[in-house]
C-alpha cells in the first residue's frame, strides 16, 4: 500500500467521529472503487489528466448522488479528485481497512485453499482460525490447486498448513532425514 493513502484514513476516521462512520465510509468508497473498475469510461473520466477538475467534479456529483453517497465520502472524493489520486481509490480503500481492522481488533487471514470453499466450509475454516489465533480474522480467500487437498493460511506472522502438499512434504523430509 502506498503511503499517500494512509493521511486519508487518517483524515477520513478522524472526520467521521466513529469506527461505525468509518465503516459507512470505507464501504461507500468500495463501492464506487468496483463501479470504476467496471465502467471503464468512468475510470477514464476520473483519470485522465486531460478532463477538467470541475468536469471531473460534476461527474463525480452525479454519480455520488445516484449510488447515494454521503456527504463525508463526497468531500473525500473531492479531494482525490483534485489532487489526481481518484484512480488510486483501492489504496485508499485498502488504508481505511487496515485503520478499521486495527481498531476493531480484526486481522487478516490470507487463506488458500485446493478448490473453492462453500459458505459452510467458509465459516467453519474461519471458527478454526479464530480460535487458533485468538483473534477475530477478516478472511481474504484464494484458490490454488497444486496444494492437492486443504488450506495454507497467515494471520500476520503465524502461519497454518493444513494442504495435502505440505503433508507430502513434511513426511518427505522425515524420511530423507
Amino acid at each position: 500500500m502506498r503511503s499517500f493513502a494512509r493521511p486519508y484514513a487518517r483524515a477520513a476516521l478522524a472526520v467521521a467521529g466513529s469506527t461505525e462512520a468509518g465503516v459507512v465510509v470505507r464501504d461507500e468508497l468500495a463501492a464506487l472503487a468496483a463501479a470504476l473498475r467496471d465502467s471503464r469510461e468512468l475510470a477514464v473520466a476520473f483519470t485522465n489528466p486531460a478532463v477538467p477538475l470541475d468536469v471531473k467534479g460534476r461527474v463525480l456529483d452525479q454519480v455520488a448522488e445516484r449510488m447515494g453517497l454521503g456527504a463525508l465520502t463526497r468531500r473525500l472524493l473531492h479531494a482525490l479528485a483534485t489532487r489526481h489520486r481518484l484512480g488510486r481509490l483501492d489504496e485508499v480503500v485498502a488504508a481505511l481497512t487496515e485503520r478499521l481492522n486495527q481498531r476493531l481488533g480484526v486481522a487478516v487471514a490470507e487463506v488458500t485453499t485446493a478448490e473453492a470453499l462453500g459458505e459452510e466450509e467458509r465459516r467453519e475454516l474461519q471458527r478454526v482460525l479464530e480460535g487458533r489465533t485468538g483473534k477475530k480474522l477478516e478472511m481474504r480467500l484464494a484458490v490454488e490447486p497444486a496444494l492437492l487437498a486443504g488450506f495454507v493460511a497467515r494471520v500476520g506472522s503465524q502461519r497454518f498448513d493444513g494442504s495435502l502438499r505440505g503433508q507430502l512434504e513434511r513426511l518427505g523430509k522425515e524420511l530423507a532425514g
